[in-house]
């Protein structure tokens, strides 16, 4: 049961982050899909790099260029985000702030580094660092304002998973 929930927050989160205009608060669009990867990394630890692999993936096929790099992107931050939250104290506000600022930036940076890599011509310039650390900022945002209700959400989830388990 849990799965099938974790699959219908994949599926909104990217429908949420595909739509035409799109969730923008000043000027910026939050990355849904990778700020919902890094709140289930703070919440599951690093076992949650198979919520990340597969909202990277449904990404890559819906969105881009490059199959296999979001997926990749979005596994190695919920590892890292999994291991920084399992080793702070993740209930603190700040600490969440800034793990998911890392993470945003983190991750849209390697993106970037791995679209150039495969032939991806987009301009390094300050324009560019500063819309990514303007995403991460308000990743970091939405992701403090999200953790309670996500964290609600997820231990909804496994009570039903364990709940449908039990009964058969």
């Amino acid at each position: 049961m849990k799965y099938v929930g974790y699959g219908l927050i994949i599926i909104v989160g990217l429908a949420l982050q595909t739509a035409s205009p799109g969730l923008v608060v000043f000027g910026r669009q939050p990355e849904l899909l990778l700020l919902l990867t890094l709140l289930f990394a703070m919440l599951q630890g690093p076992g949650a790099s198979v919520f990340g692999f597969v909202s990277g993936l449904f990404q890559d096929i819906l969105v881009g260029r490059f199959i296999g790099l979001y997926a990749g992107t979005y596994l190695l931050m919920a590892i890292l985000v999994g291991f920084l939250a399992k080793r702070l104290y993740k209930e603190n506000a700040l600490v969440r702030f800034f793990a998911i600022v890392l993470g945003t930036v983190l991750g849209q940076l390697l993106y970037l580094f791995g679209a150039a890599s495969f032939g991806s011509s987009s301009p390094q310039s300050w324009v560019l660092i500063s819309g990514v650390v303007g995403t991460g900022l308000l990743n970091g945002i939405v992701g403090v304002l999200l953790y309670r209700p996500f964290m609600a959400l997820n231990e909804r989830l496994i009570y039903l998973h364990e709940l449908l388990k039990r009964t058969g």
